[in-house]
């Protein structure tokens, strides 16, 4: 019979020898009685347990299981002696007590303890047995129910690996001993189930009052909702989907960052997961585990143990709270609180959205007045384009006119005027405005691929044409194409796009069928693209084809009056950005605005507006001193200043040509306005236009004439 020496040494005495030492049993009853009232959590207290048993006893290697609140399945919570392989198997299996066959599901069922004297050939013992603990080849074991009453919680079993004999007196014993053990673990585990429910109704307090104390529109109420919802529910994943059902569209946010697409980028996921269940059913959905033949599927790989609640909004939105734990359960209590978070944080909503339509509505009652200030200043409606100048309001009136055409649009503009903008203003006005709105930018696309891009190609046009793709020509029927910077065009492709503007059709690289499209075209361009035809750099055919209604959109620095309502506007847009109250510019501010000449137009003035609201501090006025040095230069026109005298020929010495003299001197004056503004600007062409008002392209023809005129 195994015993345990002092040197924990294994020897085999007579099997009439006891297994138990009753002294030593009343010693290790006494020692857990102690932990009745000394303070410690269940597995602290399991794991001492067990060392009782194995240790004080005479067993090798022992393990305790618990029901789990369902009281299906029993649940490992400690084990002794076993080797890591084995520790793994027995906390991965949670046994149900109905499907597995085993020592402790047969203890558990029964509440009548189980002793073996010879593992190896004992019927009793099973394949499940033996799969769960390799070790079941020999030796003894015995399997005692936890109880309370007749209420069985668990069994704790223990093995020795030598074959030993149990006599009545020891069963008896371990029985009592097991009783004592229940009493421990049950106290135990009221004891921290009340300090866990305590915890979670303090988590719950404080979450319900952040939420009430939200009355705006945005991400907050869900940041407490998955904050607290981790918390309570000791979850390893947390993940809000909502569904606005109007607009097909729905919200997604794991804890971190918040997605708003297109209801199909998510339903592959989450139809088939118990979040679709929740919102269907409008009730909360539980997976464990261990649970099979469930139709739904783990949201996350691995995280097999999932609850949903839903949530209902105002009958415009429907979701789901999702949680995901790697493994455990969710307790009576947590789905409890969990749902009196979930219903808190839904009324709040529906709260915060009352309130939002209240507020517009009292929006909606301006006086007139008001309306028509804001009409003056502001015309909306063409894709955010701003402008009130007499040339801007001729631009949008003829974007209503020709919007509803088909008609080919030449839109022309320095950069940063907003070429595209115009181009995407056409398009929402057009019949065409449901259907795709394509943009395609020639400059950014080599030469080589630009014609793939718009055409497509079959499989095998060329080397790397591995299936076939479809062109963008083809793609936007129906819709609207933007060719932008247009003048990038190879002649090679501008033969071939003017075939397909004639023809009406598209042919793929590499194929023969002729497809046919609908597409209406817009181009753009800061070229001049009538130099460019005289080069013959640009088809002189393609130009009139494309050119059958001209937009030119004016520079900023020609429309001065629309300079501080776009600034004002940038303002707005960047005080809900950051989240300030900027109160505008100065008077000088303002002065130095319209004063500089804007090279880089709306582009630059949006951009400089931005990184002055950046630096700003709240609640501030923009004064002279925040803007940046570069619009703040003013030329000196005294460093400019010709002395007209130096030219003029005297006339004593003779005749003159009138016509040579004049150009000659208009030439060398123009030479000396360069040349001067060049050297304040230190060499910087760009800058040198810019004290001139003219652009950097303008200057630096003018000085191409001057030197061609002197050679």
């Amino acid at each position: 019979m195994a015993r345990i020496n002092g040197d924990d040494d294994f020897r085999i005495e007579t099997s009439n020898t006891p297994l138990l030492d009753k002294d030593e049993l009343l010693k290790s009853i006494f020692r857990i009685s102690t932990f009745l009232t000394a303070p410690s959590n269940v597995d602290e207290i399991l794991a001492r347990i067990l060392d009782e048993v194995v240790d004080t006893m005479g067993f090798d290697m022992g393990i305790i299981r618990l029901f789990d609140e369902t009281k299906q399945y029993l649940e490992t919570k400690v084990v002794k002696n076993y080797n890591p392989e084995e520790t793994a198997r027995a906390f991965s299996v949670a046994l149900n007590i109905y499907e597995h066959d085993c020592l402790s599901t047969k203890v558990a069922k029964s509440g009548q303890v189980i002793a073996i004297e010879d593992a190896a050939t004992d019927p009793r013992i099973t394949e499940t047995d033996r799969m769960l603990t390799k070790i079941l080849s020999k030796g003894s074991i015995v399997c005692v129910p936890l109880k309370i009453g007749d209420d069985v919680i668990g069994t704790i079993a223990a093995w020795c690996k030598e074959e030993t004999k149990f006599f009545t007196e020891e069963i008896s014993l371990l029985l009592t001993f097991a009783s004592q053990i229940s009493i421990v673990i049950h106290n135990t585990r009221l004891f921290e189930t009340n300090a866990e429910k305590i915890r979670q109704l303090m988590i719950l307090q404080e979450a319900v009052s952040e939420i009430n104390l939200s009355r705006v529109l945005d991400n907050r109420i869900i940041d407490i909702l998955n904050k607290n919802a981790l918390e309570i529910a000791s979850a390893d994943r947390v993940l809000v989907y909502f569904l606005d059902i109007e607009k097909d569209r729905c919200l997604v946010t794991d804890g971190g960052k918040v997605f708003i697409k297109d209801r199909k980028a998510y339903d592959a996921i989450i139809g088939k997961s118990i979040i679709s269940q929740a919102m269907d059913t409008d009730t909360i959905v539980v997976r464990r585990e261990t649970d099979e033949g469930f139709l739904t599927y783990p949201v996350y790989d691995g995280f097999h143990s999932e609850i949903a609640f839903p949530l209902h909004i105002k009958d415009k939105f429907k979701g789901a709270l999702y949680l995901a734990k790697r493994s455990g359960s969710y307790t009576q209590d947590q789905i409890y609180i969990l749902d009196i978070l979930v219903k808190n944080a839904v009324t709040s909503y529906d709260n915060v959205i009352m309130h939002s339509m209240l507020s517009l509505e009292a929006e909606s009652l301006k006086t007139e007045v008001e309306k028509l200030k804001e009409r003056e200043d502001i015309l909306l409606g063409f894709h955010n384009i701003l402008g009130k100048s007499k040339k801007m309001i001729g631009i949008f009136h003829v974007i209503e006119e020709v919007a509803s055409h088909n008609t080919n649009i030449l839109i022309q503009g320095e950069s940063g005027t907003g070429k595209e903008l115009i181009a995407r203003a056409i398009h929402r006005q057009s019949n065409r405005s449901s259907k795709p709105f394509v943009d395609v930018n020639c400059a950014a696309i080599p030469g080589t691929l630009l014609e793939s891009e718009l055409f497509g190609y079959e499989a095998g046009a060329f080397t790397d044409a591995r299936k076939r793709k479809i062109g963008l020509l083809e793609y936007a029927n129906g819709g609207t194409l933007l060719l932008d910077e247009v003048g990038n065009m190879s002649i090679q492709l501008q033969v071939k796009f003017l075939r397909m503007l004639e023809n009406g059709y598209v042919r793929r690289l590499g194929g023969t069928e002729n497809i046919p499209i609908d597409v209406r075209f817009i181009f753009s361009t800061n070229m001049d693209l009538a130099k460019m035809v005289s080069e013959g750099s640009f088809r002189e055919d393609l130009f009139y084809r494309i050119r059958v209604v001209p937009i030119v959109i004016p520079p900023l620095r020609e429309r001065p009056d629309d300079i501080l309502l776009l600034a004002r506007h940038y303002i707005e847009e960047f005080n809900r950005k950051f989240g300030k109250k900027v109160r505008g510019f100065s008077k000088e501010a303002e002065l130095i605005l319209n004063v500089y000449t804007w090279p880089g137009n709306v582009r630059e003035l949006k951009n400089i507006i931005e990184r002055v609201m950046i630096l700003q501090k709240f609640g501030s006025a923009i004064s002279p001193d925040d803007l940046p040095a570069e619009i703040k230069v003013v030329p000196n026109y005294k460093y400019l200043k010709v002395e007209i005298e130096k030219f003029l020929p005297t006339l004593s010495s003779g005749e003159i040509d009138y016509t040579f003299v004049t150009q000659k001197i208009m030439s060398d004056i123009k030479e000396k306005i360069l040349e001067n503004a060049l050297e304040i600007s230190g060499g910087n062409k760009t800058a040198a236009a810019r004290h001139l008002s003219i652009s950097r392209y303008k200057f630096i023809r003018e000085r191409k004439k001057i030197d061609k005129h002197i050679n």
